[in-house]
């Protein structure tokens, strides 16, 4: 496994093709907690300083609940919001999930941007690499995860994370997701 830093990764992403329209997609996959949206908002504040033009995408805006968050619906949502306007020169628009209210609730234009980094579980699934310019893998120690899930979003998720690390556990075998990464970093 290959261990990168920030400034690594950020040469890894900027020495990478576009492989969706004038895009750059840059994946960032990994359990809950491990710090994949901690890394993303690194990354773009790092290309920014660059003059690159950078979007992030943040899946849990995307997932429909928690039951349904890993079905096929979520890279149907994600090619036809995310990718398909980037293949054409267009910003992403996406329907915006809100947790208090557990149902889809206003619409988030993102500009079109030569990298768009997609974060959080289900980036790296298995329908959406052809796309992928730079496909990241964030891990961290097992016992950390759910404590930092909790202490982020409150106690009320404990018994939901139980019931998703499971979930997510199987879609990262399913779909080799740490294996198909090219870029392997540990959370602290």
């Amino acid at each position: 496994m290959s261990l990168f830093d920030l400034t690594d990764v950020v040469s890894e992403i900027k020495s990478s093709s576009a492989l969706c329209g004038n895009s750059r997609i840059v994946t960032i996959d990994g359990p809950a907690g491990s710090g994949k949206t901690t890394l993303a908002n690194e990354i773009a504040i790092e290309l920014a300083k660059s003059q690159m033009d950078v979007t992030v995408v943040h899946l849990d805006e995307l997932y429909e609940g928690w039951e349904n968050a890993l079905e096929p619906k979520l890279y149907e949502r994600i090619d036809a919001w995310i990718l398909a306007p980037l293949r054409n020169g267009l910003g992403p628009r996406h329907l915006k999930f809100d947790w208090h209210l557990y149902r889809y609730a206003a619409w988030s234009e993102l500009p079109a941007a030569s990298i768009v980094i997609i974060e959080g579980v289900g980036s790296g699934h298995t329908s959406l690499r052809e796309e992928v310019s730079q496909a990241i893998w964030v891990e961290a120690d097992e016992h950390l995860l759910l404590d930092r899930v909790v202490e982020r979003d409150g106690f009320t998720v404990r018994d939901e994370m139980l019931v998703w690390k499971v979930r997510e556990r199987d879609y990262f075998e399913l779909h080799e997701v740490k294996q198909a990464a090219q870029i392997h970093l540990r959370g602290q």
